[in-house]
């Protein structure tokens, strides 16, 4: 298996190093395991806010707490896990900063398909991978969609092609990018980490930065409010090039426009590799959405819900809303990260939506931009619940038979719940607590 290459450049990495993992969570883990079973470092500490990650840690200094940062005055090299936001003094320090992604890429790059976008990543990553599986061709699918790069070395043969979802904190500090590089769209997001949009973006960028001439990075111009200027093959992909006008004339589960777009990029990385139309058009048959992307969770009353719990920016509520024909109710809101709502706010004082149901924060405030700019008259479509619970029963009592809601956030969880599936989940139970009451077809 190639796995030994990523081995061998590890252990020539760390040898007598101090090394730190810093963050202690699945890609933490993950790291951690790979780096004891190597060897060959001087010590193998880890770094983590929280303190119940030094009970797990099975060898080594477990520095935890408020203070937990300090540790990286004190290695020679830093595997950093996403999500971390470092301060700006750690770019004074003289330790290696390095995380999987770059590790990874830098041993398997030519034979990586990397994605990244603001919105639609996995359900792209999915669906490529399931296309690549149905057409015999050896795929590995790992990164942001839940198994860490290193864990899936020793699985990787000689004509193994990878596909690596790639999130925003992945790439934030990578120097090598995959040779077949996607960028789906980028919009206000993680502004919480980031502090501006174009950190954020620059952040993205790297999926295509380190790019050669040879390589190619597939693209959707219209969705990327900066100039590309890659050194490699630049692809527009568009919904147009798709050989097919929508999905009803294929029959998949798949829905809404954004959808299609999404499926062009397939459509675009499988023509290149020699997939042709037929074994395309088959696989999507046969691909199952993930859940909480306009998930269709069953009627209730005559009222069509969705799950659209992975909606955390503007954009992809419109999307959602958009999707679905009948759709007359729309919850919004979770942790205000102070993204801008105003595309949102227009869409909706011109939408056909009979209720906006706003919750926690950032609802609040869309509420106050919508009620801002709204007659007298449609302020009734707007209603304002303290949390999802108050938002859900008020959808139940105002939502007409025959028509649809859905929960989009346009939010983060964070500080309400710990992910966006467990809103989604939360969402569904709120639904359903008893599940034969609901009808799914």
């Amino acid at each position: 298996m190639d796995g030994n290459r990523l081995t061998n450049r590890l252990k020539t990495m760390v040898e007598g190093k101090r090394v730190l993992v810093l963050g202690y969570g699945k890609e933490g883990r993950s790291t951690h395991r790979v780096l004891a079973g190597i060897g060959g470092f001087s010590r193998l500490d880890i770094a983590d806010r929280d303190p119940s990650a030094a009970l797990d840690a099975p060898f080594g200094l477990a520095i935890t707490g408020e203070g937990y940062l300090d540790a990286l005055g004190d290695c020679d090299i830093v595997f950093k896990t996403p999500g971390i936001a470092l301060p700006d003094w750690t770019s004074n320090l003289d330790c290696q900063m390095t995380s999987q992604a770059d590790v990874f890429l830098s041993e398997f790059s030519k034979r990586t398909i990397g994605i990244t976008g603001t919105k639609g990543k996995s359900t792209v990553a999915t669906l490529l991978h399931h296309t690549l599986g149905c057409a015999g061709r050896e795929t590995i699918l790992a990164g942001n969609i839940g198994t860490p790069m290193f864990d899936i070395a020793d699985s990787i043969a000689p004509d193994t092609t990878m596909v690596i979802e790639l999130s925003c904190h992945q790439l934030e500090y990578c120097e090598h990018s995959p040779s077949s590089a996607v960028l789906l769209n980028l919009y206000e997001d993680h502004l919480d980490h980031y502090g501006t949009f174009a950190r954020y973006v620059q952040a993205k960028s790297n999926i295509f930065r380190f790019q050669s001439k040879q390589d190619v990075l597939y693209t959707h111009l219209e969705d990327i409010p900066i100039s590309i200027s890659a050194n490699s093959s630049v692809r527009d992909v568009n919904a147009e090039d798709l050989p097919f006008l929508s999905f009803e004339d294929v029959s998949t589960s798949l829905r809404g426009q954004h959808n299609l777009l999404n499926a062009a990029f397939v459509h675009a990385i499988c023509a290149d590799i020699g997939i042709g139309d037929e074994e395309f058009v088959s696989a999507l048959r046969t691909y199952q959405p993930l859940p909480h992307r306009l998930e269709f969770i069953g009627t209730l009353n005559g009222v069509d819900y969705y799950d659209d719990s992975i909606s955390t920016t503007a954009e992809s509520s419109i999307c959602a809303a958009k999707s679905v024909p009948n759709a007359k109710t729309l919850i919004l809101g979770g942790m205000d990260r102070g993204i801008d709502y105003t595309p949102l706010v227009s869409f909706l004082l011109g939408s056909n939506l009979d209720l906006i149901i706003g919750m926690y924060e950032s609802g609040k405030r869309i509420g106050d931009m919508f009620l801002a700019r709204c007659s007298h008259q449609e302020s009734a479509r707007f209603l304002y619940a303290d949390d999802l619970r108050k938002a859900v029963k008020l959808a139940q009592e105002y939502t007409l038979p025959g028509t649809a809601c859905i929960l989009s956030p346009a939010a983060a969880s964070y500080g309400n719940f710990k992910n966006f599936e467990e809103r989604g989940d939360a969402f569904k139970q709120l639904l359903i607590p008893t599940p034969n009451k609901l009808e799914k077809t």
